[in-house]
């Protein structure tokens, strides 16, 4: 009688054991950031070495992601690997219009992209592009879209418009070697890629971030959320936006300590270590700003169906909030 006393004790204490661990498990939240290994997500890279997301959002057990590009980061956010991050803006568009379920809820940079050329290349202008192979991020992200821009603005186009200038998609962290190889002649990259092209000697910026289309106005990169993680989790995301606000200042009032923490993390994600004075030549072409030009953003989303990008309306007047 004893053995079974015993034996029932067990599996009872065992049982209780295990209801504790699911209900524990079952209640533990969980909030999954994405973002880049580039300067314009800074404020990614600071909320999470200053603990500044850990700070307003203590209920959460905080996971975070890294991407080469816009289309990996939203197919990331549509199949729930992400909830939150920074992206650029031309793939938030894109997938926006194209049925995807994505809120944009504040800015984080503009400016940031320019337009890069190899050094042994002459360059007077745009129309020297023309047989050139030009390299983007991806199809159809932010870089992709402002070169398109910039090209029609000049009667020129990449081959897949009609025009005589391929377009070879890209991570910017192979981008120096297609240089090195003459594989590529130019390429419109974010920094801090374009500083460290130019300190290595294999490329000259030869369009400035504020002289691309919309004087260089357009986000460089905002801050999205899954809808339905929103619609679930308001006053996460609502403390989330007051932890991206804190980096932001952070970033504005402590430029050498923010330099410093971006070539620690850069070095970290790619494994490519950047010069300290490169992060702080890339500076200059960047703003931090949380706030959105809802004009320019629309702008941006009717660019995306001029080119092709998208079929039917080109409105995104439910995409902010």
């Amino acid at each position: 009688m004893r053995k079974i006393t015993l034996l029932v004790a067990t599996l009872l204490t065992a049982t209780l054991l295990f209801a504790g661990c699911s209900k524990s498990e079952s209640t533990e939240k969980e909030i999954k950031v994405g973002y880049f290994p580039n300067l314009s997500h800074a404020p990614a890279m600071v909320g999470i070495e200053k603990g500044y997301y850990q700070e307003e959002l203590k209920d959460y057990k905080i996971e975070t992601s890294t991407f080469p590009n816009g289309s990996l980061f939203m197919d990331a956010l549509s199949t729930g690997q992400i909830d939150i991050g920074y992206v650029g803006p031309g793939p938030v568009i894109n997938r926006y219009l194209q049925g995807g379920d994505v809120v944009v809820i504040a800015n984080s940079t503009i400016g940031e992209n320019v337009l890069v050329v190899r050094n042994d290349v002459d360059f007077n202008g745009l129309k020297d592009l023309e047989g050139r192979i030009v390299a983007t991020p991806s199809t159809g992200c932010t870089h992709d879209l402002l070169l398109r821009k910039m090209l029609k603005e000049q009667g020129l186009a990449v081959e897949e418009n009609g025009g005589t200038i391929e377009r070879l998609p890209q991570k910017p962290a192979t981008m120096m070697g297609l240089f090195e190889q003459k594989q590529i002649d130019a390429a419109l990259v974010s920094e801090p890629w374009a500083s460290l092209m130019e300190a290595k000697g294999v490329a000259r910026v030869v369009v400035d971030a504020y002289d691309l289309p919309w004087e260089g106005n357009v986000p460089a990169t905002v801050l999205v959320v899954k809808k339905d993680f929103l619609e679930k989790n308001p006053e996460a995301v609502e403390n989330f936006i007051k932890a991206h606000e804190k980096s932001i200042d952070f970033i504005q009032n402590n430029r050498q300590e923010t330099t410093q923490l971006i070539v620690k993390q850069i070095k970290d994600i790619t494994g490519q270590e950047t010069e300290l004075d490169i992060i702080e030549s890339a500076f200059d072409r960047v703003t931090f700003i949380s706030q959105i030009d809802e004009d320019i953003f629309q702008a941006f989303a009717d660019l995306t169906k001029e080119l092709g990008f998208i079929e039917g309306d080109s409105d995104i007047k439910d995409l902010i909030n």
